[in-house]
């Protein structure tokens, strides 16, 4: 199944505030400038644990890029037992993130922006196991570093 993506590449991504899971706010518009970002959104049920995972190994390549990984789920309980080591973890409790980034029938959506939050690069997956290899996204986000040096 082919998802419609609901953003479109070098256009600036909706700008949000969402508490972290410890309750304190992440405003992405205040982040804008500092540093490119991985923005993994997960909808109800699916479980980022295992692709965060998969990632971590590659992660502290991408930091010094610099870029920050960030994953939005659902909510506090599926927040839980993320770890926040690599990513910052937080809540969209109400949906309001999923509902401007995920179309219909998609489980995930993994986007790649640069630190300005411009789209470069999105996968929309209707199970999180369909996410790309760790490889292909350092390849991505060394290449909008390259591109957007910061």
């Amino acid at each position: 199944m082919q998802l419609e993506p609901l953003l479109r590449a070098h256009k600036v991504v909706p700008l949000w505030t969402l508490p972290d899971k410890y309750g304190e706010p992440f405003n992405l518009a205040k982040k804008r400038g500092r540093a490119h970002f991985l923005l993994l959104v997960c909808g109800e049920g699916a479980d980022p644990a295992p692709f965060l995972q998969q990632l971590a190994p590659v992660m502290p390549a991408i930091r010094t890029l610099p870029a920050e990984g960030i994953v939005v789920v659902p909510s506090e309980d599926a927040a839980g037992p993320l770890s926040t080591h690599s990513f910052t973890v937080l809540v969209d409790a109400e949906g309001s993130v999923r509902a401007r980034f995920l179309p219909k029938g998609a489980a995930a959506g993994l986007f790649l922006l640069d630190r300005y939050a411009d789209l470069y690069h999105q996968w929309l997956v209707a199970s999180i196991g369909e996410l790309p290899p760790p490889e292909e996204i350092s390849g991505w986000m060394e290449a909008i570093s390259n591109q957007c040096g910061i």
